[in-house]
């Protein structure tokens, strides 16, 4: 085989690579919305780190579906086509760029779902602690397994991209839908796991819908991997896979891309909580009511925070602001005393160790006569 050779795109390609990149650059925003509220607030975490390797590892995505689409994906491999001897002298790149893809596809969901579960570790530790682990060593064990899997496909390895019979490879297709549907359950673990916890939060049944609906937001990521998963069906890898591979290149990007979308957009509370309070501000400083309390400057009432317990509410009340010394209604305030991980300390009014980054109320009262 020569050179590649390349080959315009068709429009659907065309089309695909640019929602891609679209899709690419909301992902960036949204995670550096992240890291600027967590340098600013309770500080980067490992979740942090994941989710901007995720990132990058997403981001060579497109550098792949560019790669394949100018070498000839979309294009039908026909025997009577004009272009099929140069589909054919480009198929070996396209079956090396598919090997990479496949590997680096793995190693992005990798990142993204233990970012989600590094997050869930640090918000929800008291009472998932031991489940947060067991799905990470689920999710450790799929990625190692299938890496492994999909690099010794085939014996030898080169086979998986030489159009030479020099050896022999498990079923493919067989392993990608392995792949996707375990991925799938995988995906499904992380966004049921807060669910209860979330649902035992004190507060208004809306919040709790609301806060639910932040971590279901992954199951459109879902919907795409079913819709993967039906296209596996139709690829035909022997006789035209440039003409059906189409659909699964773009589908596995726009995954990654949407993936990452919704597990960075509820870390981007302390700029709605900081537009919430430019807004109350400006709100009572005209006499209006609050929105969120109907209360304003006149009524002389002071708005309570909402009840919480348990720093795995801790993600709730995001710090916003870089003061660590500000008033007790800051939510920053709020979230770092939730999450910030002090041992246990003694309790003077029960004389026992408490609970390290809970709320505490003492019962205990005093009674006298004058």
């Amino acid at each position: 085989m020569g050179e590649r050779i390349n080959i315009p795109m068709v429009d659907r390609a065309r089309d695909a690579m640019i929602a891609i990149s679209f899709l690419w650059v909301v992902f960036g925003f949204v995670v550096a919305g992240r890291v600027v509220a967590r340098h600013r607030g309770i500080g980067l975490g490992l979740d942090d780190v994941l989710a901007v390797a995720a990132f990058c590892l997403t981001g060579t995505t497109i550098g792949f579906n560019a790669a394949v689409f100018s070498s000839g994906v979309g294009h039908d491999m026909v025997p009577d086509s004009p272009l099929f001897p140069t589909l054919m002298n480009n198929l070996e790149f396209m079956m090396k760029i598919t090997f990479i893809f496949t590997i680096v596809y793995v190693w992005a969901l990798f990142a993204l779902k233990m970012s989600q579960l590094w997050f869930y570790l640090r918000a929800f530790s008291v009472h998932l602690k031991v489940w947060i682990w067991i799905v990470s060593g689920i999710c450790i064990a799929w990625a190692i397994i299938f890496t492994f899997v999909l690099t010794f496909l085939c014996d030898p390895i080169e086979q998986q991209w030489t159009l030479m019979r020099i050896g022999k490879c498990m079923d493919q297709i067989l392993v990608l839908k392995c792949v996707i549907m375990t991925n799938i359950l995988t995906d499904l673990m992380i966004i049921v796991l807060p669910m209860r916890t979330v649902w035992s939060l004190q507060m208004r049944t809306t919040e709790k819908v609301a806060v639910a609906s932040c971590f279901a937001i992954g199951l459109a990521c879902v919907v795409i991997g079913l819709v993967r998963f039906g296209e596996i069906f139709v690829i035909d890898m022997v006789g035209n896979f440039t003409g059906t591979s189409f659909t699964t290149f773009m589908l596995c990007s726009i995954e990654l891309m949407l993936a990452g979308i919704c597990i960075n957009i509820p870390m981007l509370r302390p700029f709605y909580t900081r537009w919430r309070k430019k807004y109350k501000s400006s709100a009572d400083n005209s006499g209006y009511a609050d929105p969120s309390t109907g209360q304003g400057a006149r009524s002389g009432k002071a708005t309570p925070l909402p009840s919480v317990k348990g720093n795995y509410n801790a993600w709730i009340e995001l710090e916003d602001d870089k003061d660590r010394d500000s008033d007790s209604n800051n939510d920053g305030c709020s979230e770092r005393k939730l999450t910030t991980s002090t041992a246990a300390r003694p309790d003077p009014e029960v004389g026992s160790p408490t609970e390290p980054s809970a709320i505490h109320v003492s019962t205990k009262w005093t009674i006298t006569r004058d």
